[in-house]
């Protein structure tokens, strides 16, 4: 598949937008914890980041789950399908309902509450998936430890920030960033390999 040369760059093209849109979330408005949301400032510039990134992880995803269904067994495929599936409610779901991490359980966030935690739930699945699939499947080791503890990470995290949510903790920005950014460490090592078509078993 010739597209695959161009698609699977786009996941670290993606990991790069998203730390555009962090500092620059953090230079127009210091101290605010949300990356997007209905209230901030500048608005309308920081979603258009979050717009890119959110198209470049949903192509880069659907090229990987193209490459697993003719490439690899069962748990790589459902897995990159899965991650696919959330990356693809995160473009639609988000791109229609602002982000309000400070007022999450008002009513009017209930909508994105529920998108969050469906995705939340489907990348979970899907991280644990492949990091079996490449380990035990198809016996890349090396991928597949590292898939292992960015899963475990990104459970341990997500537990972290819910806490951190409900107890009113005052470090919610900096869990949220670092449950973030290890998703997109997950992102970027995987397009990494595939774009530079590393050499994957010993």
């Amino acid at each position: 598949m010739r597209t695959r040369r161009w698609m699977m760059p786009l996941g670290m093209l993606a990991v790069a937008v998203f730390l555009c849109l962090t500092l620059l979330g953090s230079l127009l408005w210091p101290g605010y914890s949300a990356v997007i949301s209905s209230n901030a400032p500048n608005e309308h510039l920081t979603r258009t980041f979050m717009h890119l990134y959110n198209i470049f992880f949903c192509v880069y995803t659907m090229a990987m789950s193209v490459y697993a269904y003719r490439n690899y067994r069962n748990c790589l495929r459902v897995g990159f399908t899965i991650l696919f599936a959330a990356a693809f409610l995160s473009l639609l779901g988000y791109g229609t309902v602002p982000i309000g991490i400070e007022m999450l359980f008002v009513v009017n966030n209930l909508f994105h509450f529920a998108i969050t935690i469906t995705i939340l739930i489907l990348t979970i699945i899907a991280l644990f998936l492949i990091s079996y699939g490449y380990w035990k499947q198809e016996g890349i080791i090396t991928l597949g430890k590292f898939s292992l503890i960015i899963s475990c990470l990104f459970v341990a995290l997500n537990l972290w920030h819910l806490t951190a949510i409900l107890t009113a903790q005052p470090i919610l920005g900096l869990v949220q960033r670092l449950t973030f950014y290890t998703a997109h460490a997950f992102t970027f090592v995987i397009s990494w390999v595939y774009t530079f078509r590393l050499r994957l078993r010993s």
